[in-house]
């Protein structure tokens, strides 16, 4: 792998990120990379005239918002669950030296909105000049192992950037 000088992080904001972020890091650290973290939230028109009809359309927008605030929360550790992910993320590099020596991995936290995940992922990656995209897996089987879940098999049909997909525990 070329040297990247940006690798993005796509997280569904689940704890089994915490273990997708280590692989995140330390690509990066090795890399002498940064790490741009994004967390992108689906537009679906079909469901959100269902909600704007069941919630009105001021509930909606405001629920909405409140969502997208408590997604910004949790990636920037203004969360007490984000907190202990990220003191837990520091926990796996406490003994690698060089990890600690490096400057922070995070240079950008991007929560975005968009009717396909896999789309803004591969088009952050180009727009952001990442030589990498690191995401997890739900494993189910053989071939789901090797081609992804749904949103990482549009991701790795979308993009030319390299995709490392992180296996994540049931």
């Amino acid at each position: 792998m070329e040297e990247a000088k940006n690798i993005l992080f796509a997280s569904n904001l689940s704890k089994e990120m915490e273990t997708v972020f280590k692989h995140a890091a330390t690509t990066a650290v090795y890399h002498k990379s940064r790490i741009i973290v994004v967390h992108v939230m689906e537009e679906n028109d079909r469901s959100q005239k269902r909600m704007k009809t069941a919630f009105g359309e001021q509930l909606y927008e405001d629920l909405k918002s409140e969502h997208r605030q408590e997604a910004r929360n949790i990636l920037t550790g203004k969360n007490v669950d984000a907190l202990k992910i990220r003191q837990a993320i520091a926990g796996f590099f406490k003994e690698d030296a060089e990890v600690n020596d490096a400057p922070d991995l995070i240079s950008k936290i991007l929560v975005t909105e968009s009717p396909g995940i896999a789309d803004e992922i591969a088009a952050i990656a180009v727009e952001e000049n990442c030589g990498m995209i690191v995401m997890g897996c739900k494993q189910q089987g053989l071939l789901a192992n090797a081609m992804g879940d749904h949103v990482v098999r549009k991701v790795l049909k979308r993009t030319s950037v390299p995709v490392l997909m992180v296996p994540l525990k049931r």
